[in-house]
């Protein structure tokens, strides 16, 4: 049989506990503050240090101007914070955390203005990627000669910007392609995978799937908040 222990338990005053309470909640906020000023702060210098694309000079001399005008785009262009963390929490939630933070980071930033540079929706193209390559930047497949994050084929377009297949693997030039491509065929984006039929429309539910649970996330995010 298991007697009850009994503890003195010093009294405090109601004005103690408020004030403990008090500083708590003021320790708990500065925290958090401090907290995701790091975290924005740490974005912003992980994109100007791994963003800026591969120099024009170190590409051939045919280079095309509409890749031109978007390498100075992107180097250019306003960082805006608050969207490329956005779409980093949307590659850690579809990647399931296995990218480290800087490339979650530096990618994020390439697709945010590659799809506005474009028009296009960034979420989509984080689904073409994810179905793609799943954000592996290394991903080759020799057999048909695509390359990369979105798995861009050299022969029909990395050789006409006169990309070698070893340049489709730098993540800075391959989302550029990747939107150019998605944009390209439009609402007939099942013909970016080069399969048909059955295999075709395989592709299409997958990237349709990926692109649901992305949107999902989203909608529970303002539920919470509401």
């Amino acid at each position: 049989m298991r007697f009850f222990n009994i503890h003195v338990v010093p009294y405090h005053s109601a004005s103690d506990l408020h004030s403990k309470l008090e500083r708590k909640i003021v320790i708990h906020a500065v925290l958090e503050s401090v907290k995701i000023a790091l975290i924005a702060a740490i974005g912003v210098f992980v994109l100007i240090a791994n963003m800026t694309p591969l120099p024009q000079k170190s590409m051939r001399a045919d280079f095309p101007a509409g890749m031109g005008e978007f390498l100075s785009y992107t180097k250019s262009a306003d960082i805006d914070t608050k969207g490329v963390l956005h779409l980093t929490s949307m590659i850690r939630l579809i990647t399931e955390n296995q990218i480290p933070e800087a490339k979650m980071l530096r990618y994020a930033g390439l697709i945010f203005h590659a799809s506005k540079k474009y028009g296009v929706n960034p979420l989509e193209i984080i689904a073409i990627i994810m179905a793609e390559s799943n954000f592996k930047e290394d991903s080759i497949n020799r057999e048909t000669g695509d390359y990369g994050l979105g798995q861009i084929n050299w022969q029909y377009w990395g050789k006409d910007y006169g990309l070698t297949p070893q340049e489709l693997l730098d993540p800075s030039i391959n989302i550029f392609l990747t939107c150019h491509v998605y944009k390209f065929f439009g609402s007939d984006f099942g013909r970016y995978h080069r399969g048909n039929g059955i295999q075709c429309s395989a592709y299409l539910v997958n990237v349709q799937g990926i692109l649901s649970t992305l949107n999902a996330f989203i909608e529970s995010k303002k539920e919470n908040i509401s």
